[in-house]
């Protein structure tokens, strides 16, 4: 049977199952990219294929579709991304909040975009409190005309991640419709339970 892709390389090929940056490859480019440059236009390519991905499901099915299917997604990508976070520092599950404040922040400053206006407070020693300024989902949603039937899935990821740490909590508000839309501030308040 001849390849589908002829003048690509065969995965077999000891080459292919290198790390890329362990292949001998030549730059032949004088640009370069520090590495938070990279980090940020892979986040913002991300951020914009997701909100693609949203607006292209939410036209074709509707929202009465996109709005569950995106919150699925979301908090399956933050147990999927912050477990791996946690093998690659070969962390354990937080048992208090200074253990995982570190870990939290270390997950902020890895996945989340620059651009994420919000503030966080940690209020005692169970409590953290989030308060977002300027929410682009807020603003993508309005811009789409969407924003009426739109859920939270910034913080569905974010409840993800506290899955990924098994950690058991409760969050206050109710998030089943956006709080900017609702003329409310986004302040948000988790209260973990420790072992």
């Amino acid at each position: 049977m001849a390849p589908v892709f002829p003048n690509f390389p065969d995965r077999r090929d000891p080459l292919w199952l290198k790390p890329f940056a362990e292949r001998n490859h030549k730059m032949t480019t004088s640009f370069k990219l520090t590495k938070a440059e990279l980090r940020e236009i892979l986040i913002r390519n991300w951020m914009t294929h997701d909100s693609l991905w949203y607006n292209e499901v939410a036209a074709k099915f509707g929202m009465a579709e996109a709005r569950p299917m995106n919150l699925r997604v979301c908090r399956r990508l933050g147990r999927i991304e912050f477990k791996r976070l946690m093998k690659m520092v070969n962390a354990q599950p937080p048992a208090n909040i200074e253990e995982y404040r570190q870990l939290f922040e270390l997950a902020r400053d890895t996945f989340v975009p620059d651009f994420m206006d919000f503030r966080i407070e940690y209020a005692d020693n169970d409590t953290q409190l989030f308060q977002v300024e300027d929410c682009f989902a807020f603003r993508g949603m309005s811009k789409a005309g969407l924003i009426s039937e739109y859920q939270c899935g910034i913080f569905e990821r974010i409840e993800g991640w506290f899955d990924a740490m098994g950690l058991k909590y409760e969050r206050t508000p109710d998030l089943s419709r956006c709080l900017k839309f609702q003329g409310k501030e986004c302040r948000i308040a988790v209260r973990f339970h420790f072992k």
